[in-house]
């Protein structure tokens, strides 16, 4: 009897000890901080804080909808001021106040200069603006990007000579004369270089390749330069600041293309009010698609509808369209709080660095299925590039009647492109 009494209470005592030491379901964090981190002054401010403005708006509407799935999110912000060094403190503050996830940066630059902050605090640099390959040459676990490299703008480049242009020039498409421009700064260079080195692998009539300094106060040399070059297209890449000063320098030297296809600052609010409607008829730009100018047709139909609403509400809170940068923001920012997130947190329940990384490598979002158009599908550790969406694109976009329209492809495009450009006398 006492034999069993005392197998008993050991039973017992081994069935108290599991209790104790069996792992607990940990409750839903309360919060989740995501810090905001752009140039929000500076250079390039303009372009960097309709980015900003466009993911905050998309994290307040998760919000509003119960957060991800129940935990709120509590939103940072910091300015980079247009700096790289300035990011990284930036970033290093921000995470001090206990930020999880640092959305980002506009400028390569900058955020090659915040990734390794983010990486040895073990925080996601979660990047919708910058296209420079180099930024994660390091290869850190802890970045994702939703936008496209550069090499996405050349691929778009490519495909609108053979395809469309040249045959609006009346020219073969080898036989169309190319010249390539771009500032110095690691965006310019990634995409100049890239455009470059695809169009001379194609064989394609190259005849000037002009690099600048991103700092030029006078770009007279470079524009002569080009002008004696003759191309019937060229394809530049400036940022914000020397975007102007380019096409004001190519006015004042009278240079003019058949097709002038820039990037960043050409396609800017600030390219319009310089130049007014008249002054950038005609002129292209290639990046992630305007969100304003878009065909949402192709979307899938709970997407246009958002979209829709966040293009209507962006305009009216910052008094112009909702073109490409804004749409980074917002196309990043959904991605984030309708995918990735809410699967990090019902998979492992929390939102560590590697919880969300893990819910990455499951992200398989069609084409149509984000306000951008293209799909999501990320690059994993054993990949020649790691965190990047291999689904992302580029596309073209041209000045027409004072708005930014989506060109090509002819998918999501809502007006027809128009060539060749009015020479400086009939602007």
């Amino acid at each position: 009897m006492k034999s069993k009494l005392k197998q008993g209470l050991a039973l017992f005592a081994v069935a108290a000890l599991a209790i104790t030491v069996m792992p607990q379901a940990s409750a839903a964090p309360k919060t989740i901080k995501i810090a905001l981190l752009f140039p929000t002054t500076g250079a390039m401010s303009i372009l960097g804080t309709d980015q900003s403005n466009g993911a905050e708006m998309v994290l307040k509407w998760a919000n509003k909808k119960g957060g991800i799935n129940g935990t709120k999110i509590q939103i940072l912000k910091g300015d980079s001021q247009s700096n790289a060094a300035v990011g990284a403190t930036t970033a290093q503050r921000l995470i001090d106040e206990g930020a999880q996830i640092i959305i980002g940066s506009y400028s390569s630059g900058i955020s090659a200069a915040i990734m390794p902050v983010a990486q040895r605090n073990n925080v996601i640099l979660w990047e919708v603006g910058a296209v420079s390959p180099g930024v994660n040459e390091q290869r850190y676990s802890n970045f994702l990007r939703t936008v496209g490299v550069s090499a996405t703008y050349a691929d778009a480049d490519y495909d609108f000579v053979v395809n469309f242009l040249a045959k609006k020039l009346g020219k073969k498409a080898k036989k169309v004369r190319v010249a390539v421009a771009n500032n110095d700064g690691a965006f310019a260079s990634s995409v100049g270089n890239a455009v470059y080195d695809l169009f001379m692998k194609k064989k394609m009539n190259v005849v000037a390749k002009e690099t600048y300094p991103i700092t030029s106060t006078d770009l007279t040399p470079t524009i002569l330069k080009l002008k004696e070059a003759k191309p019937d297209v060229l394809f530049l890449t400036p940022d914000a600041a020397d975007a102007l000063l380019f096409w004001q320098t190519a006015q004042q030297q009278d240079f003019n293309v058949s097709a002038l296809i820039g990037s960043s600052g050409i396609g800017g609010a600030g390219f319009l009010a310089k130049f007014g409607a008249e002054g950038v008829e005609g002129v292209y730009d290639v990046e992630a698609p305007a969100l304003a100018t878009m065909n949402t047709s192709g979307l899938d139909k709970a997407v246009a509808k958002l979209t829709k609403k966040w293009v209507k509400a962006f305009a009216k809170a910052n008094g112009h369209p909702c073109a490409v940068h804004c749409g980074d923001g917002i196309g990043g920012a959904y991605t984030l709080v309708t995918d990735v997130l809410p699967r990090a947190q019902k998979e492992s329940g929390d939102f560590t660095a590697k919880a969300i990384v893990a819910a990455a490598m499951k992200t398989d979002i069609p084409e149509g299925g984000t306000p951008q158009g293209f799909g999501v599908k990320f690059s994993g550790a054993y990949d020649k590039l790691v965190g990047e969406n291999t689904r992302a694109k580029s596309v073209l976009m041209q000045w027409q009647d004072g708005a930014l329209r989506v060109v090509w492809p002819a998918a999501i495009a809502s007006k027809t492109p128009i060539a060749p450009m009015a020479t400086w006398d009939k602007r």
